[in-house]
C-alpha cells in the first residue's frame, strides 16, 4: 500500500503493515524513536520483539495485546509503552493502531516522554505539598479575598485544623474566618484581614471557637497568595494554649519573687527592733551579763548587715525581673 507523501514527515512514528502481520513501511520518526539502526521491515512479532527493553518487564503481556488485537480486528488506543535504552535513558510511547482497510493497518507511535517526566514532576511538588499541608502541627486553612477586602468561606483546610475546630472538612468548607473567632473579636479580625488589600504577610493573636463553644489563644501567620484572578490568604495557626499557661506560672512565680524580696528588706527592721530593746534593757543587768549580751547583740548585728548587702543585691534582681518579665 503506497503512503502518503506527508507519510515521512511527520513527527509521530508510523507504521503501515498487513492484516498478516507483515510492514508494508514506515517513517523515518519511527526510527528516531526506538533508536534503530535499520530500516524497519519484517513481521511484527519481530519489530516488538526488538524493542528497547521495557523498563516495567511487559513485552510478553505486549506482545499477547497486539496479537489479540490483531487478530480480533480491534483498534488499539493510547498503550503506553516504557522503554529502557542500552545506554539506561528512559523512554515512553503511547501506542495506537486502527484499520486503514480490509488489509491494512496503521500504527501510531507517539513520545510522550516529556509528558510523563512533567507529570512525574508535578507529583512530586503534589507529595512536597501534601506534606506541608498536612504534615506539621499547624493548623492551615486557605481563603479567597473579595476586591473590598473581606474573607469569603475556607476552600482548602488540612487535618490539624478540621480537628482543632472540630468540624469535618465539608463543614469547615461552609465557613469562614469570622465563624471561627469570638463574637467580640470579628469586628477585629476583619479589620486585620482587610489589610490585605495593601500587605502580604500579617503576624497577630486572637481567639479561635470550636464546633462546641471552647476558645483557645492563636497565634496566626497570614500570607496573600495568587489564586487565578482572585486574591487568597494561607493562614497558618498556631495554638498558643500552652505558652499562655507558661506565661501565667512565670508571672506568678515573678511576683511571688517580688513579693519575698518585699518581705526580705524589711525583715532587718523586724530585727534591729527588739534587739535594740534586749540591748537597752540589758543595762538593769548584772554587768557579769551585760559584756556577753553587747557580744551577742554584735554578732546579731553582723548577721543583719549581712542581709542588708542581701537585699541590695535581691534588688537589682527585682529590677531584672521588672525590665525583661512584665
Amino acid at each position: 500500500m503506497q503512503a502518503h507523501p506527508y507519510f515521512h514527515q511527520l513527527d509521530d512514528g508510523i507504521m503501515i503493515t498487513t492484516r498478516d502481520g507483515m510492514i508494508t513501511s514506515a517513517n523515518p520518526a519511527l526510527q528516531r524513536l526506538i533508536r534503530g539502526d535499520r530500516e524497519v521491515t519484517g513481521d511484527l512479532v519481530s519489530f516488538f520483539s526488538s524493542f528497547p527493553g521495557s523498563s516495567t518487564g511487559d513485552e510478553a503481556d505486549l506482545l499477547a495485546e497486539i496479537a489479540g488485537t490483531v487478530q480480533e480486528g480491534r483498534s488499539l488506543l493510547n498503550r503506553e509503552i516504557h522503554l529502557l535504552h542500552p545506554d539506561g535513558e528512559e523512554e515512553w510511547v503511547e501506542l495506537s493502531m486502527k484499520r486503514m482497510s480490509d488489509d491494512h493497518l496503521i500504527w501510531i507511535f507517539r513520545g510522550i516522554t516529556r509528558w510523563k517526566r512533567a507529570e512525574a514532576v508535578l507529583r512530586e511538588r503534589e507529595e512536597k505539598y501534601r506534606l506541608l499541608f498536612h504534615g506539621g502541627n499547624d493548623a492551615i486553612v486557605v481563603y479567597r479575598l473579595t476586591p473590598e477586602g473581606h474573607p469569603e468561606e475556607f476552600i482548602e483546610a488540612n487535618e490539624i485544623a478540621c480537628r482543632r475546630l472540630g468540624y469535618s472538612r465539608h463543614e469547615l468548607g461552609r465557613l469562614s474566618p469570622a465563624d471561627i473567632v469570638p463574637p467580640e473579636r470579628v469586628g477585629e479580625v476583619l479589620g486585620i484581614v482587610k489589610q490585605f488589600l495593601i500587605r502580604d504577610h500579617l503576624r497577630f493573636e486572637t481567639e479561635h471557637v470550636r464546633s462546641n463553644g471552647s476558645r483557645f489563644p492563636v497565634e496566626i501567620n497570614a500570607h496573600r497568595i495568587p489564586l487565578g484572578d482572585q486574591v487568597a490568604i494561607l493562614s497558618i495557626s498556631r495554638d498558643i494554649s500552652e505558652r499562655r499557661r507558661n506565661e501565667e506560672i512565670q508571672k506568678k512565680a515573678f511576683s511571688q519573687i517580688e513579693e519575698n524580696i518585699e518581705h526580705f528588706a524589711i525583715l532587718g527592721d523586724h530585727i534591729r527592733n527588739p534587739l535594740g530593746a534586749i540591748i537597752g534593757y540589758a543595762g538593769f543587768c548584772d554587768p557579769v551579763y551585760l559584756g556577753k549580751i553587747h557580744d551577742q547583740a554584735d554578732l546579731i548585728r553582723g548577721y543583719l548587715d549581712q542581709l542588708d548587702q542581701g537585699w541590695i543585691e535581691s534588688e537589682k534582681v527585682r529590677e531584672f525581673i521588672r525590665r525583661h518579665y512584665r
